[in-house]
């Protein structure tokens, strides 16, 4: 329960407390008073209605709200374990209220307020709530002094009160006109720190849930980065196997091959024929495994800079012996986007497997030419070229990617004049300072 709508409520039980107990005793008191007075019979005539017994009012009205208050020690220790519980509490509250009003004349109907206020601390079931709620106002209006005269004539509490002096009938007039108004006062402020404890509630659960849909999204980025990681991992994992054990062994076999062809160059020209065909047999399908090595880690990009993955291409290049690559940048490098260094990359790997594939070529120069807000890339081999240039794939690929960044890309060639890629590639960010 919120503490503030706690301490309030409690203050207008107590205060309920009072008004029960005042308006008991002026009832009593009054009633012994006309009859010690001999008044009793015109007092009488006013109604049809029998007066309660003195002593009842009050014995009756402080018993019967305090076991309202037993009640309410009850609903609060159920809290929202037993909502069926709770209910029928706040019917015997209502019952008890009821009977209160009927021994006060009912000249009092500011407890079916407390009821109302009570509803919405001790019953969190909706439909309940409602039922309750909806019990409380209707007693609240139908219980009523001057509904109930309608139907039957009984004394009202003016009636009690005109029987004293002028003076006393100010000072009780006030009281009573006090108590109310402070009773009102209190329900009113009740139901404001009820409406402030919602929308606190409100934003907490607001804040609560930005909170945890940026949580949901913080893992699933980190579960898209651990599942990349394991796809890199198992990648990476693939690339070693096969360059350590396949490529190797055929690298073994190339260099067997290599000893073979020279024991059968003089002696055996047959065998010779043979030894070579199985010699650059060998030799491209080592390339084939290297090149497959690259494709594996063609990811390197993303864990490390544009330049060291070209750079890590050139040496794989340079590794296989019998074709030298290099690589040559010219300018201030410039921070690139993503898709800005994966489209480079994917130029010049691209690039340097046709000529490798293709071309034949013993040399390949790869230059990167960073200028204010533009990237010039180009890839040049000395490979056989070709008269008439056919777009596969492959170079379809590099012209779309190049394209969707505002880039335009050529290719040159001629037979016996190599292969050229060359690429202008704008860029985002420009240059850094």
């Amino acid at each position: 329960m919120n503490r503030s709508l706690k301490y309030v409520y409690n203050t207008i039980y107590l205060l309920n407390l009072v008004i029960i107990g005042f308006l008991s005793l002026v009832i009593s008191r009054t009633t012994y008073m006309i009859c010690d007075s001999d008044q009793a019979r015109d007092f009488l005539e006013l109604a049809r209605y029998l007066p309660h017994i003195p002593w009842h009012v009050p014995l009756y009205n402080i018993v019967g709200f305090l076991c309202v208050g037993i009640s309410n020690m009850w609903k609060i220790h159920l809290g929202d374990k037993n909502p069926i519980v709770s209910f029928n509490l706040c019917l015997f509250d209502l019952a008890v209220y009821i009977f209160i009003t009927f021994q006060l004349n009912y000249s009092y109907k500011g407890l079916f307020l407390l009821l109302g206020a009570g509803v919405f601390l001790f019953i969190q079931n909706i439909p309940l709530r409602l039922v309750s709620i909806t019990l409380s106002m209707s007693a609240f209006i139908f219980f009523d002094y001057d509904i109930i005269t309608v139907r039957a004539t009984m004394v009202s509490l003016q009636d009690y009160i005109n029987f004293y002096a002028p003076q006393a009938q100010i000072s009780l007039y006030s009281a009573k006109s006090t108590l109310d108004s402070l009773n009102l006062m209190l329900i009113v402020l009740f139901f404001q720190f009820l409406i402030q404890s919602k929308v606190k509630e409100n934003k907490e659960f607001i804040r609560v849930n930005n909170e945890l849909t940026d949580k949901i999204h913080e893992l699933e980025i980190v579960q898209g980065k651990l599942e990349d990681a394991a796809k890199l991992k198992e990648r990476n994992r693939l690339a070693h196997e096969i360059h350590d054990i396949l490529g190797h062994s055929l690298t073994s076999i190339s260099i067997g091959l290599e000893a073979c062809i020279e024991v059968a160059k003089s002696t055996a020209p047959a065998l010779y024929e043979r030894l070579i065909k199985i010699k650059h047999a060998t030799d491209r399908g080592l390339t084939d495994i290297r090149r497959s090595v690259r494709e594996l880690k063609s990811d390197a990009i993303e864990k490390s800079s544009l330049l060291d993955a070209l750079a890590e291409l050139a040496s794989d290049i340079n590794a296989m012996g019998k074709t030298h690559a290099t690589l040559r940048i010219c300018g201030t490098p410039t921070i690139l986007d993503g898709d800005e260094e994966q489209t480079v990359y994917r130029l010049v790997q691209e690039s340097l497997t046709n000529s490798l594939k293709h071309g034949q070529a013993k040399e390949l120069h790869i230059e990167l030419e960073y200028l204010e807000h533009e990237l010039r890339v180009m890839v040049s081999d000395d490979g056989i070229g070709c008269d008439s240039l056919v777009k596969h794939f492959g170079l379809e690929h590099i012209e779309e990617r190049v394209s969707l960044l505002g880039g335009k890309v050529s290719f040159t060639s001629h037979l016996g004049g190599g292969f050229v890629t060359s690429a202008s590639i704008p860029l985002r960010r420009g240059r850094m300072g």
